[in-house]
């Protein structure tokens, strides 16, 4: 029997040609969808799964909220926090700490500034699970020790044989490598190219001071004892703050422990490792990928039950013959599963074409090797059929519930119940492509706004040099920009700690003036020629000048000493003073414990967003500390290759020791929209894909309709019917369709993307624009698809149309 429904299914495929290519063509595309994202959201769930007892790791992280401050975000936590936590917490079994470290490490006039190298306590290496294939776990207990990954081995030494070798850290500190481990896995929110031993810091640091270092620069973990909460544990922190630490701690410092395995899709703190997925793009991606699936699935449905009269003789001879229901049922979805299988086999094809360039595009490594994989082949097979017999269930129960004597006669007709799902399964399709047209439109238009909002200071044509916090680098920086400035293109060069698309983390505590509070000002150190560079409009006031020596801040040791400020708007603001009141009004700073400093206002520039959109414009402290200018942004003109090759050239001249870090701001401000271009762009291709697959289902809808009709288009024609009275009358039972799709869609699409625009600190308003050309595109494809096939068959001659069987 099973050979009889393969036979007859096989048949059935080659008789209705039209309908199975749209059926196959339609599911092939939202199955291969389907596959691609199941790859993508598989390569993003897992992470560090591997670590032994994973499970029981938890990562230490910050809220740091200074009094009538805004909170910041810190992944890292003090240096000490692990060793009291360990010591007070009997819940807490052991810890480790890593710091990156970020200078220039290599031997001779290799060097390289690698972002995973860190400092490591003595037990990273078995805490985290990391294979040894050179040396022993223990390589990291002694002074000067480094551990290098396999390809870090291989990039300094070009062997992974190196015990015993030396490397130079920041040109001043030798280490001996005692160990080569496995390069990470793929699936760690870790990124670590080498360990340095934390004995080595009292050399690195040049005393024992940084121990007591309240900065949050490291990396902390926790591993539980057996059956430990880390939200009870989390819960007991503050207490904790308040008996050991000191009153009021637990105010400004709330410590979040966040279990090792969703560090990478869950944590977006300043300071993270390396830039983490994204649980919401996780989720958005799954959803809108089973969406188009179930398009496709839904031209099925609405094919099978629409050409059901075709089918009708066939199913009465058969049950005259004495064929049961169930056989019946079992023949249709046989035939749906067949055709689902096919579906695969294309699809399958199509993903292992488009994989590899989807997987360039997001930046990652997707792999899908089917063949060798059981398990997965598995899967594929149950999919397969999984969609066949839903996709073909409906059509199978509708078809064979047909009566023989009804049949035989000529009586079947289309059954209202069988017309009404139609029509809601062509709403339902419309729905979602009009959902995702006005996405892409809103997501289009935010990310215009982002780009082309005054962001208060110019960016173009500047090259930004980095890392000149370097023993080597900083001495040389005032050399560095006067020879930079020999050059006629380049205009300007100034001195900053950060520079704008970066953030600013460093602060000092104030007295507020006006309230007399406590508080913390962002602080952001300078030199002279920072405002003309980057042009930031003053309101009121000037800026640093080397013709007011008293400008700059000299750090104290226990004496008062004064210095100048160069607000910001918002600044100014949270003070309670307008850009014109501001000027020469002082305020005391607190720099260091035990200083007290009195600030002296000069100036006031516009607003400008020094991050993305994202964020909050917030104060901005604008100091005169020419020994903090840790980057150097470069002003120029003409020929931008011109310039950087002599800026490369002047770098190798005075600082040989240290590889260059160059980028161009342009670059920089393209990267904070990177992931939302991306998403962007892959919602395009998802809205494409489901009006098109929708397309499909309407053509072939339309393609029946015609057909069933030919008989009174003929009537019509001779009647004196026009081509276009006859396109309008078949296109208005479809238009009534699309209408109640926008209807359905624009109240989820609005809440959608309020949710989404709520993410933009800065954000266009949500109008009814994108809503309209969603509806007009929705309403243009539909009548083009379907207005051509019976523009068609309004065109065929009357006598051909009245013989139409």
């Amino acid at each position: 029997m099973l050979k009889n429904f393969f036979i007859i299914a096989y048949r059935s495929l080659f008789t209705q040609k039209l309908y199975s290519i749209i059926n196959i063509l339609g599911l092939a595309i939202g199955l291969a969808t389907c596959i691609t994202m199941v790859v993508f959201v598989e390569s993003e769930l897992g992470y560090d799964e591997l670590i032994q007892d994973h499970e029981r790791i938890y990562r230490a992280s910050v809220d740091f909220t200074p009094p009538n401050s805004p909170a910041q975000h810190f992944a890292q936590a003090q240096v000490y926090n692990a060793e009291r936590f360990k010591a007070y917490f009997s819940e807490v079994e052991e810890t480790t700490r890593l710091r990156a470290i970020n200078l220039p490490l290599g031997h001779g006039r290799d060097l390289f500034i690698n972002e995973g190298v860190m400092l490591a306590d003595a037990n990273a290496i078995e805490f985290f699970s990391l294979e040894v294939i050179k040396g022993n776990s223990k390589a990291l207990n002694m002074p000067n020790s480094i551990v290098l990954s396999e390809s870090s081995a291989l990039m300094y030494f070009a062997t992974t044989d190196v015990i015993g070798q030396t490397l130079q850290l920041a040109n001043r500190i030798t280490l001996k490598v005692t160990a080569v481990v496995k390069d990470l896995p793929k699936r760690t929110h870790l990124n670590i190219s080498a360990l340095v031993s934390m004995a080595t810091a009292n050399e690195f640091f040049g005393d024992t001071q940084w121990q007591q270092d309240q900065s949050f620069n490291y990396f902390t973990y926790l591993k539980l004892a057996q059956g430990a909460s880390g939200e009870a544990l989390e819960a007991k922190i503050p207490t904790y703050l308040e008996d050991h630490v000191k009153r009021g701690a637990s105010d400004m410092m709330t410590f979040k422990l966040m279990p090792i395995t969703d560090i990478y899709l869950h944590s977006h703190r300043y300071g993270e490792m390396k830039d983490n997925g994204d649980i919401s793009t996780v989720y958005s991606f799954t959803i809108i990928s089973a969406l188009i699936l179930l398009i496709a699935s839904v031209n099925f449905m609405n094919l099978s039950t629409a050409s059901a009269a075709k089918r009708a003789k066939e199913v009465g001879v058969r049950k005259t013959l004495g064929a049961k229901k169930h056989h019946l049922i079992a023949q249709f979805i046989t035939e749906a599963v067949l055709l689902s299988y096919i579906a695969l086999f294309i699809a399958l094809a199509l993903v292992q074409a488009s994989l590899p360039l989807f997987a360039e595009f997001i930046g990652k490594t997707l792999e899908f090797n089917f063949y060798y994989d059981v398990s997965v082949l598995a899967m594929l097979l149950i999919l397969g059929l999984f969609v066949g017999g839903v996709s073909g269930s409906y059509p199978a129960f509708y078809l064979s519930s047909f009566k023989p004597v009804k049949v035989l006669k000529g009586e079947v007709t289309q059954g209202k119940s069988g017309i009404l799902l139609r029509k809601l399964l062509v709403v339902l399709q419309f729905s979602v492509a009009v959902i995702l047209i006005i996405a892409t439109l809103v997501a289009s238009n935010q990310l215009s706004y982002a780009r082309s909002i005054e962001q208060g200071y110019d960016r173009e044509q500047t090259i930004v040099l980095q890392r000149l916090y370097t023993d080597e680098a900083s001495l040389q920086r005032s050399a560095l920009k006067t020879q930079l400035l020999t050059h006629p293109n380049i205009v300007n060069v100034s001195a900053s700690s950060a520079f704008p698309t970066g953030s600013i983390v460093d602060a000092y505590g104030m007295t507020h003036p006006q309230t007399n509070t406590f508080q913390t000002m962002p602080v952001l150190a300078v030199d002279e020629d920072y405002f003309t560079g980057y042009q930031i409009r003053f309101l009121s006031g000037r800026g640093f000048s080397r013709d007011f020596p008293a400008d700059e801040l000299v750090m104290p040791s226990e004496e008062q000493s004064n210095f100048s400020v160069v607000l910001n708007k918002k600044a100014a603001d949270s003070l309670g003073y307008t850009p014109q009141e501001a000027i020469g009004k002082q305020f005391k700073a607190h720099l260091t414990q035990g200083s007290l400093s009195i600030v002296t206002i000069v100036g006031v520039t516009q607003d400008y967003y020094f991050s993305s959109l994202k964020s909050a414009i917030r104060p901005i402290y604008h100091l005169l500390q020419r020994e903090r200018g840790n980057t150097l942004s470069i002003k120029y003109h003409g020929d931008t290759a011109l310039v950087r090759e002599f800026i490369e050239t002047t770098w190798a001249a005075l600082i040989p020791g240290q590889p260059i870090e160059l980028s161009h701001l342009e670059d920089r401000f393209e990267q904070l929209y990177q992931q939302e271009d991306k998403e962007l762009t892959v919602f395009n291709l998802f809205a494409m894909l489901a009006i098109f697959i929708a397309c499909l289902g309407l053509f072939g809808l339309a393609s029946f309709t015609t057909q069933r009709r030919t008989k009174e288009i003929g009537i019509r024609k001779v009647l004196g019917a026009s081509v276009w009275d006859i396109a309008l009358l078949i296109n208005k039972e479809f238009s009534k369709q699309v209408l109640i799709a926008n209807v359905l869609a624009w109240p989820l699409a609005y809440y959608i993307m309020q949710q989404w625009l709520a993410s933009f600190v800065y954000r266009i308003e949500l109008t009814i624009i994108p809503f309209l050309i969603a509806a007009g595109l929705a309403f243009a494809i539909a009548w083009l698809t379907v207005g051509s096939l019976s523009a068609f068959a309004a065109k065929a001659r009357p006598v051909e149309s009245l013989k139409y069987e």
